[in-house]
């Protein structure tokens, strides 16, 4: 009777791409929410509000500087 063969599956520091695609959705959904948290931690800072806020495209105009006459 044979040996079996055994094959080392690929890996980086013990993540498999079968692990890395179960992981996958959680990852990008955690990343997703810190992005957004962290936008709107520093939503005060007048240089974020300008340069990142006010080029969503639908929210953008909320962020928009008010015209003070």
């Amino acid at each position: 009777m044979p040996l079996p063969i055994i094959k080392v599956q690929p890996h980086l520091m013990r993540i498999t791409p079968e692990r890395a695609r179960r992981w996958a959705p959680s990852v990008l959904g955690f990343t997703g929410a810190l992005g957004v948290a962290a936008l709107l931690f520093v939503e005060p800072i007048p240089k974020v509000r300008k340069d990142i806020l006010c080029k969503f495209p639908i929210l953008g105009k909320y962020w928009k500087p008010k015209i003070e006459n």
